[in-house]
């Protein structure tokens, strides 16, 4: 059985792409006097480090203790399998930290570096000559894991290999074919809101600016809800019992053969849009009462209800992914905020925060979401570090708690398995299908689509020059060993000692190791029960090193609410990007970094484009001291088409 589970998992992810040359400045052959001691690794990722920092030992299956200081018990496993020595010498707390401060020693102290988003740094001075190109090593004798996998997926070449057809860091592949962040809601809220005939007393108003979106000569249906509400404002302002039932009207006219009207937002065939969305927001925003009484028996005094959140503010560009519902807007290419660019219909490289359609006709909108406390207040306050997930979903059973919410855009298993303490867990959150919308020139009528896939990550680690003799024959089959049937198997779940005899049957029906008892027993004294942080801070698998990542390990740690979730997203048809996407550029994912020549870093360093501009943009959003017209001056001084055409010229490079 453990092997037909080792087979399923071995061929989860499929891509494609094209070979590169085999040049660069080092890598040609194992020379030096690199032939004995450990192999020395400084990589860190969100904090987390090879070798165990928990003041609180940690006592393995066979009674082997870790203590702080030591290698994390997973790495001490894979020195045994491949009789080297690791030695982590990671001092720096975060990845970008390591590349400052080791470029200015010619990257001597270690023999391979990684982390979290450094892909496109260790692309940078791999053509420099600081790291090793590995392409002539993925042969039978050197790399011939890794080379079998990229025969498999022949396109994953094109994601990784720079300028000059090296490729200098083996990726952090996510799982790929899967959907990273979907929408998830408290479903009784809008059943009692919709189907219910009790409802409380309800006080408050907002004051309307949103003007909707599908309406006059855009218009979905013969009537727009959101201009039905504005039109029963009295004086701009809409109160609850106006909202609702402007609201359960339109639904009973416009679809008549709804069995529930809670179905228009429930459910595979869910049925609504943004305007729609928005609309059901208001009448959440304006039920305190009769929400707060839903989720706690009694009705809650000055019980804030909030529409739509993000987990955190770190995640506050998270509200941007709504544009993907004003005519099928792009936002983000691939699966990180730093990814602004994506392909337009006719596969050209475009930047979104500066397109005019973002700017002008879509940003105002969503900053109407915010003016009519349709999102969370401080979602965009970064020097707040709360998670609001835990407050707004978390805190239902505290005494004297008072702030509720109904939407957010998150990870399934996390989001659907919310501790309320004492034992208990969210029970009322769990998917729904995101608005449909058009993409005009793309596809036909409206769609449910999602821009947020799974995809290849800027993370990863790669060998230093330095590197060479033993030391780099070692670090070879190091990287190598987690593209093997077994390292792929250790690093998705675990040593073979935490995985049980029967499998795990996850989405689609496959196959996955499921984790076993001991592994389960101390993730829940460790961690709280969440698998995935136990499985990295403590016992050092799961790593954003260079592998695939499978899916199935996130699948077990996922709440029945969760499983459900799978289900819904799995039998509808959601559009989503691709890297070997054939229907239409526009839904083609970028590569997860570009690799610019020296001359293109040249032009690069003279122009300014970055956190500037997009602090703009969240002040337009949450204040009234920044324009659109200011937020395109910043771009355009800070030379965005030059910017542009850089990547698209090293864009052409590599597809050479």
């Amino acid at each position: 059985m453990k092997n037909k589970i080792l087979l399923l998992v071995a061929a989860l992810i499929v891509f494609s792409g094209c070979t590169g040359r085999n040049t660069g400045r080092s890598g040609s052959s194992f020379t030096g006097s690199d032939t004995s001691g450990s192999i020395k690794i400084n990589y860190v990722a969100e904090n987390r480090f090879f070798r165990y920092t928990h003041s609180s030992p940690l006592i393995m299956s066979d009674g082997n203790i870790i203590r702080a200081g030591d290698l994390k018990p997973f790495w001490q496993w894979v020195e045994n399998q491949l009789g080297i020595d690791l030695e982590d010498v990671t001092t720096q707390s975060r990845a970008n930290e390591i590349i400052q401060t080791q470029s200015a020693t010619g990257f001597r102290d270690a023999n391979i570096y990684g982390g979290n988003s450094v892909a496109e740094d260790l692309m940078m001075y791999g053509t420099q000559g600081f790291f090793v190109d590995l392409s002539p090593y993925i042969t039978d004798e050197y790399l011939p894991n890794f080379k079998r996998y990229l025969e498999k997926n022949v396109n994953i070449r094109e994601a990784i290999t720079a300028h000059d057809g090296g490729i200098y860091f083996l990726p952090y592949i996510a799982e790929i074919g899967y959907f990273a962040r979907v929408f998830l809601g408290r479903q009784s809220w809008v059943s009692a809101l919709l189907d219910g005939n009790t409802v409380e007393q309800e006080t408050g108003s907002l004051n309307v600016s949103y003007p909707g979106y599908w309406r006059d000569d855009n218009a979905r249906h013969n009537t727009n809800v959101i201009v039905l509400q504005n039109a029963a404002a009295q004086n701009g302002e809409l109160d609850f019992d106006t909202a609702r039932n402007t609201l359960i009207r339109y639904i009973r006219d416009t679809y008549p053969d709804l069995q529930n009207l809670s179905d228009l937002y429930l459910g595979s065939k869910a049925l609504y849009d943004i305007d729609e969305l928005a609309a059901l927001w208001r009448v959440i925003r304006l039920a305190p009462n009769t929400l707060s009484k839903l989720v706690t028996g009694e009705i809650v005094p000055n019980a804030d209800i909030v529409p739509y959140f993000f987990r955190q503010t770190s995640l506050r560009e998270c509200l941007l992914r709504l544009a993907n519902y004003f005519d099928g807007q792009r936002v983000f290419g691939s699966d990180t905020y730093d990814a602004r660019f994506y392909f337009d219909k006719d596969g050209v490289l475009q930047f979104s925060y500066r397109e005019d359609n973002f700017l002008d006709n879509i940003l105002p909108l969503l900053k109407n979401f915010y003016d009519e406390g349709l999102v969370a207040p401080d979602f965009a306050t970064l020097s707040l570090r709360d998670n609001f997930r835990n407050i707004y979903y978390g805190g239902d059973l505290r005494d004297g708690h008072n702030k509720f919410g109904f939407m957010t855009f998150d990870f399934i298993p996390s989001t659907t398995n919310v501790s309320l303490g004492g034992g208990s867990f969210q029970s009322d959150v769990e998917g729904i299908l995101p608005p449909l919308t058009r993409i005009p020139g793309v596809v036909d009528g409206f769609v449910h689509f999602i821009e947020n896939t799974r995809v290849i990550k800027p993370d990863g680690w790669a060998i230093s020059s330095v590197t060479g003799g033993d030391k780099l024959k070692d670090s070879l089959r190091l990287l190598d060993f987690f593209f093997s049937e077994e390292g792929s198997i250790a690093q998705n779940f675990g040593m073979p000692e935490m995985i049980d005899e029967e499998p795990f049957i996850g989405s689609g029906g496959i196959a996955y190791p499921r984790m076993n008892a001991w592994f389960n027993e101390q993730s829940a004294l460790f961690s709280n029960g969440d698998g995935a942080l136990f499985s990295r801070n403590f016992i050092g698998f799961n790593f954003p090193i260079g592998y695939e990542k499978s899916i199935g390990f996130e699948q077990q740690f996922t709440s029945v609410f969760g499983e459900r979730t799978w289900q819904l997203y799995d039998e509808t048809n959601v559009l989503s990007p691709a890297y070997d996407e054939t229907f239409s550029p526009y839904f083609s994912l970028i590569p997860p970094v570009f690799s610019l020549t020296t001359r293109l870093q040249r032009q690069l360093r003279n122009t300014n484009i970055g956190s500037t501009q997009v602090d703009m943009i969240f002040s337009y959003l949450t204040t009234q001291t920044t324009t659109i017209d200011q937020i395109k001056e910043a771009y355009d001084k800070g030379r965005i088409a030059d910017f542009i055409d850089i990547y698209r010229d090293a864009l052409d490079l590599v597809r050479r």
